[in-house]
């Protein structure tokens, strides 16, 4: 009986903490932990402590009790429901206020290699190259069972060629998972992933938080810039083309006052100094065109020695 009033303690207290947590933090980070170790865990610990995070991993019963309790007592944390139906399988959550997209990067930094287990599903593709493989004849049913074609080199066992062992997205089957065991390959790297983060009642994809400020800034600009071509090409003005539009009128009014010679004030300022330097150059080029010039006589030409007489 005390053990189990312990048990009661220690749930009743977890639940309490978290309600904390819940009621304190607007920005929640949901991190898959599915083949992370216990030493990946602490070091992420560690790296949370820097900027006041937490990490809490428990039962989903557990959190999903609390998240109810805060949400009961409080009305304006109700986004705080649509984090039930996003805890499932082996997850932790990270309560921090260090943006998401400087937090993410360094969380899924920390990775291990890691042996293929039986039933997990391959987050890459596996590709064995040809070679000695280590092993004796006795034990090429292996290779049979996986249609590996191979030949006995020296004793050993070799692979001829490429062999495209596991494809991602497919699970791992036990004979797959003990080849490469047998192979010694660890082909897998195992961390922690971000899965969807709760941001104060919103939900936000790992895609989404992956963009910095200046990711979205570039985003709106592009964006922005193809409703300005949509707009000049249909004619139709909106709140982005209205500087292009009045900037393609200004230039029309400035073709038709050079062409007719009628002046304007705005045009006049803007191309006052521009005009006032072209007309100084044209100056010499006016006077130079107005001076008479003079006319010269093409010099008779002397014939020294004439033709010799012929005609004299």
């Amino acid at each position: 009986m005390p053990a189990l009033g312990s048990k009661k303690q220690k749930k009743a207290t977890i639940i309490e903490k978290l309600e904390g947590f819940f009621a304190r933090y607007k920005q929640i980070v949901i991190v898959s932990l599915l083949n992370v170790s216990s030493t990946q865990v602490q070091q992420t610990r560690v790296l949370l402590r820097k900027t006041k995070g937490e990490l809490v991993i428990g039962k989903n019963t557990v959190i999903k009790k609390a998240i109810l309790n805060v949400v009961e007592r409080d009305a304006d944390l109700k986004g705080l429901e649509k984090l039930l139906p996003l805890l499932k399988d082996k997850f932790g959550l990270i309560f921090t206020d260090q943006p998401v997209y400087e937090l993410k990067p360094e969380i899924e930094r920390n990775r291990r290699q890691g042996a293929a287990k039986v039933g997990m599903t391959a987050p890459i593709d596996v590709i064995v190259p040809p070679g000695p493989t280590g092993m004796d004849p006795s034990q090429i049913h292996f290779f049979h069972a996986l249609q590996i074609p191979t030949k006995i080199q020296k004793t050993q066992i070799e692979i001829v060629k490429d062999v495209h062992l596991c494809k991602k997205g497919r699970k791992i089957t036990n004979s797959e998972a003990v080849l490469l065991q047998r192979l010694n390959l660890k082909p897998f790297q195992y961390g922690m992933e971000v899965l969807t983060v709760y941001d104060d009642g919103s939900i936000l994809s790992n895609e989404l938080v992956s963009l910095s400020p200046d990711d979205v800034l570039k985003k709106f600009q592009t964006g922005c810039s193809y409703i300005t071509a949509l707009s000049l090409e249909l004619g139709i003005p909106t709140e982005a083309s209205v500087v292009q539009n009045v900037f393609n009128g200004f230039k029309n009014l400035a073709a038709i006052s050079v062409v007719s010679g009628y002046k304007f004030r705005q045009f006049s300022d803007q191309a006052g100094p521009a005009q006032a330097a072209p007309a100084k150059e044209a100056a010499p080029a006016k006077a130079a065109a107005a001076a008479p010039v003079k006319e010269e006589k093409p010099a008779e030409e002397e014939l020294e020695g004439g033709f010799g007489g012929l005609f004299d």
